[in-house]
């Protein structure tokens, strides 16, 4: 059985210095995030061809907003909370 290792997996990240491993994480989920965006280009015509009349602002909002629905929730476990200090 042949194990496949993801191009984001932290097997990968290891043999990296301390300080790129942080930029590469932030690439990683980057990457993820533009193929996310790829991936809901359909909705966004098809949206734009129900409500052609929509302005462009709104039609942003609601782009954002389907993107956001369709992100996988951010994991919290072993980081820090928003503020940066831990409890």
């Amino acid at each position: 059985m042949r194990t496949t290792i993801r191009p984001e997996s932290p097997l990968l990240r290891r043999n990296l210095p301390i300080g790129q491993q942080a930029v590469q994480t932030l690439a990683d989920q980057f990457n993820a995030d533009e193929q996310l965006w790829e991936s809901l280009e359909p909705l966004r015509k098809l949206q734009r061809t129900l409500h052609s009349r929509m302005k462009a602002r709104k039609r942003r909002e609601l782009d954002l907003l389907d993107f956001a629905k369709a992100q996988v929730p951010k994991d919290c476990i072993g980081g820090h909370p928003a503020g940066g200090h831990s409890l």
